[in-house]
């Protein structure tokens, strides 16, 4: 399964500029608090697990080109953590691992690492099921991967005046110590949330429309 598009939480107008006052779903009124991450610049990128034994490493489409080394990269994880944890953490469940390629030659590139490295975001069971956020933590850690930065749990005004001031990349900072501005911050309920039609609530600010 490919991952949901992220929406920006709030309308555009004509021109495409967003307009703070008006959110695009009003049911992202009704949360009072977010967990908040690091949007990070970089490549989709899936791991899937068939609950078996066998891998497969995606691009947010079945046909991106994946950079080698990141490949490289992502089965080194696998590799080091063995067949035998993926079933201990995922018994008898098929799951997808969702997370950031980043580094040299991806977007931002080296400003985020000068090596290729895969940083999770999100994490589905059965094509079904998506965790929280503490438990993608735990379980992406017990497999051997990163996590993208956690940024606290704020109400939506909080991360909306953190946007538009602008801060810096923890990721970059923790990883090479450059001092970059962050993309932005996505936002997730604090246990997965549903609207009508079934669209997870999670929402995504990037510090450019501001």
């Amino acid at each position: 399964m490919e991952y949901p598009k992220i929406e920006t939480a709030f309308k555009r107008d004509e021109d495409f500029k967003i307009d703070s006052t008006k959110l695009k779903r009003p049911e992202y009124d009704l949360v009072k608090s977010w967990q908040w991450t690091e949007k990070i610049d970089g490549m989709n990128i899936r791991v899937c697990w068939d609950g078996i034994g066998n891998f497969t490493i995606l691009g947010r489409t079945d046909k991106a080109n994946i950079p080698s080394d990141l490949a490289g990269f992502i089965n080194g994880c696998i590799d080091l953590a063995g067949i035998d944890k993926f079933k201990e953490v995922f018994p008898l469940q098929s799951a997808i691992i969702y997370g950031e390629g980043y580094g040299v030659g991806i977007q931002k590139g080296g400003a985020y690492s000068k090596t290729k490295a895969f940083a999770v975001f999100d994490i589905l069971i059965d094509n079904k099921y998506w965790l929280n956020w503490k438990d993608t933590y735990e379980i992406a850690h017990k497999l051997g991967f990163s996590t993208v930065p956690f940024l606290g749990i704020h109400d939506l005004k909080h991360a909306i005046d953190w946007t538009k001031e602008g801060f810096f990349s923890t990721l970059a900072y923790h990883t090479t110590g450059a001092i970059i501005a962050a993309e932005g911050v996505v936002g997730r309920t604090l246990e997965p949330l549903f609207d009508g039609y079934g669209n997870r609530l999670i929402i995504k600010l990037k510090t450019k429309d501001f």
